[in-house]
This record gives structure tokens, C-alpha cells and sequence, in this order.
């Protein structure tokens, strides 16, 4: 689908929430207003549909997204096609900027899972506005290695757990990134399917839907169109502490 482009016009308030970046995103956290408006001036904001892939491995990397609404989903995809999810970004994550800062191809997919805004940024305009701010630099490198870390420690973690305690651990971490707590439990407000749940933990769906229906059946938990309310969360604590494969 075409994306929409709406160039950034002098009343930032109405296009862009300040307040919202400095809140979520590591590199507006820093920024001096002066420094924020700068950065803002420089791009254009960028719409794209849900499941609307903004860019592919091997693709140029001359742009770095900021997102502004939504969530996306940074994957890899195998030979044989079966996708790995990475992370899911929420407004204020940055990407692109690994190919942005070293001119390589980008390395991972990131798609929109639901309809998103982004605030983009040209390689031949922010790395000479790098240039002049180094301090803006230092911290995107450091948002860039806090990232890779805790992709480490994630891929390190679940490489020796069996399938439920995996599956445990992805839970409770979306529960608490994302849950709201209900009547019912903690609501999950962060609709996936049982195969993108299969991909953040490296499993088949269809292994993913038995242990989900056996959670199910012992009220661990309810799975509805892709709605997860986690009705207990101790029990899934402690079948997280599992790693015997």
C-alpha cells in the first residue's frame, strides 16, 4: 500500500507530542527544546496501514523512523521463511539507525502491526545535524546498545528453557510492558496471534496452541482473538523458573 507523506509544518504541537517523546523515547529524554525542534524540522511524519512492511532486510538504510503512534515489529526471516520476532517497538523506539549511522543495508524487517506514524529522518540530513550535536550521538549509540543487550539476554535466557517456561517468560514480559490490570486479570492490550506468539518464542503454533489450551483449561490464562488476560500470574512465574528442557 502507498504510504502518506505530511511534511512537518511549523505547529509541531498538532503533528508531533513533545511531551510524549521525552517520556518514552531515550533520545528526546536528553534532548535540550531546542535540539528536539531541530530534529523535528529536519524530517516529515510518515503513515503506513497495519501489517504495511516499512522496510526489509538488504533494503538501503538511508532513513531513521521514530515512531510516533502504533506498535511495530522488528523479525528476521530464515531460509526456509519462518520469521524470528526481535521485539515489538512502541512511540518514542527509534529504528533504522544501525543502517542510518554505518551506510549498510538494513539488517532486520520491521512491520506495522497496527496502523502507525513515524516521524523520519534522511541519512543527508541527521548525520550532519550528528556531526555538530555529538552529545545526540552518544545517545543513540547508547539507545542502539541497550537494545542489541537485551536482545542478547532475551535469545541468551530462552535458549535453555523448555517450551512452557519460554513461553512463560514472553508472557509475563508483555504483561508487564503492555497489561492493564482487570476483573478478569491482566489484560495483554497487545493483540497477537498464536503464530507471531510462536515467533517471539521459536516454536511451531501449533506448539504454541497446546500449551495455551492447556493454560487455558487450568484458568492460567484466557486467549480470545488474540486478546491474552493472564488470570494467574504466579502460576506462570513459576513455571518461568522451569529450564529443564
Amino acid at each position: 500500500m502507498d504510504e502518506k507523506l505530511v511534511p512537518v509544518i511549523a505547529n509541531k504541537k498538532s503533528l508531533v507530542d513533545i511531551d510524549m517523546l521525552r517520556r518514552s523515547s531515550m533520545l528526546f529524554s536528553v534532548l535540550r527544546d531546542e535540539d528536539a525542534n531541530a530534529i523535528i524540522q529536519l524530517g516529515c511524519i510518515v503513515e503506513h496501514p497495519a501489517k504495511h512492511m516499512v522496510f526489509r532486510v538488504g533494503e538501503a538504510g538511508d532513513q531513521l523512523l521514530i515512531l510516533l503512534e502504533g506498535r511495530v515489529k522488528v523479525s528476521l526471516n530464515s531460509a526456509d521463511g519462518k520469521e524470528a520476532i526481535l521485539s515489538i517497538l512502541e512511540p518514542g523506539n527509534v529504528m533504522g539507525e544501525m543502517a542510518l549511522i554505518d551506510g549498510d543495508t538494513r539488517s532486520a524487517n520491521v512491520t506495522t502491526m497496527e496502523a502507525c506514524s513515524f516521524l523520519v529522518l534522511w541519512r543527508r540530513d541527521f548525520l550532519p545535524f550528528l556531526e555538530r550535536n555529538p552529545h545526540v550521538a552518544l545517545k543513540l549509540l547508547s539507545g542502539l546498545s541497550l537494545r542489541l543487550r537485551a536482545t542478547n539476554n532475551m535469545v541468551g535466557n530462552l535458549s535453555f528453557l523448555n517450551l512452557p517456561a519460554r513461553l512463560a517468560r514472553i508472557l509475563i514480559n508483555l504483561g508487564q510492558q503492555y497489561g492493564k490490570v482487570t476483573d478478569q486479570g491482566i489484560a495483554i492490550g497487545l493483540k497477537l496471534s498464536q503464530e507471531e506468539l510462536g515467533n517471539l518464542v521459536g516454536v511451531s503454533r501449533e506448539s504454541v496452541n497446546r500449551q495455551i489450551r492447556l493454560w487455558i483449561e487450568a484458568s492460567v490464562l484466557d486467549y480470545s482473538q488474540g486478546t491474552i488476560v493472564l488470570k494467574n500470574s504466579d502460576a506462570l512465574f513459576r513455571e518461568s523458573l522451569n529450564s529443564e528442557r
